[in-house]
């Protein structure tokens, strides 16, 4: 009895320093499988708990392009609440929270810098690969989503700079989207902030199970527009002078 006891112990404490020693590189694996190939966390160091990585997106070649530079650092004191906590350090910013427990998984004070094409690399949409340029910003203050995925929160985007390679020499302005998610609908606000040869205005309500909502006008000089006319043909777009209004 005692050897049977003593041998519990021995097998509980290794599996703890297992656990606790386990390679940083292991999130590389989970976040692959994750994002069905898309993102990488390449030049990882330390272990799960406390580590540091680069980001990074793979494109069609397999190559590898980094975005950002990632820290983390686990809390012990979350584990009284059974949960598991992390400061999550973003280019040597203010750390934010990513917390898991046995409901979900949440997300506090996190701001991250990407660039548009790889914000947009999810996005079903030919439009989406037209080759954006610019500076994105992201702020997520709170977010929550549960392991069936149904998330609360939001998050906000700066679009600074913003340029598309389908259309070279245009500056199209600088942007703010701004995404309230709730569990019967998720609801995008578009605000131009400096319109230069776009400016788009409106709100997208997409909800599970319905067509998405979307209301936008977008302004700009007159060939853009016409080009934009096309490209977004299967919305249904009504051109009104230097204006072009979808509403479905």
């Amino acid at each position: 009895m005692k050897f049977a006891t003593g041998a519990a112990i021995f097998c509980a404490g290794l599996g703890v320093l297992l656990v606790a020693s386990a390679p940083a590189v292991l999130l590389d694996a989970g976040l692959d499988r994750a994002s069905a190939g898309r993102f990488r966390l390449a030049l990882t160091a330390g272990t799960l708990w406390n580590g540091q990585g680069r980001l990074a997106s793979a494109d069609s070649s397999a190559s590898l392009s980094p975005i950002t530079r990632l820290r983390w650092e686990f809390e012990p004191s979350a584990l009284a609440s059974v949960r598991l906590r992390w400061r999550l350090a973003i280019d040597g910013g203010t750390p934010g929270i990513l917390e898991i427990g046995p409901g979900g998984v949440a997300l506090q004070r996190l701001a991250l810098q990407l660039p548009p094409a790889v914000a947009l690399a999810a996005v079903p949409h030919a439009i989406a690969r037209a080759g954006w340029r610019g500076v994105l910003d992201v702020n997520v203050p709170a977010l929550a989503c549960t392991w069936s995925g149904r998330c609360e929160g939001g998050l906000q985007a700066e679009w600074s700079a913003a340029g598309v390679d389908i259309l070279p020499g245009q500056a199209l302005g600088d942007h703010r989207m701004v995404a309230t998610i709730t569990a019967p609908a998720t609801t995008l606000e578009i605000t131009a902030l400096r319109g230069l040869a776009l400016a788009v205005n409106g709100k997208v309500e997409l909800a599970r199970g319905r067509r998405p909502r979307v209301e936008l006008e977008i302004g700009g000089n007159a060939p853009l527009l016409g080009r934009l006319e096309g490209m977004l043909a299967e919305l249904r777009p009504t051109r009104d002078g230097e204006r072009i209004q979808i509403r479905f």
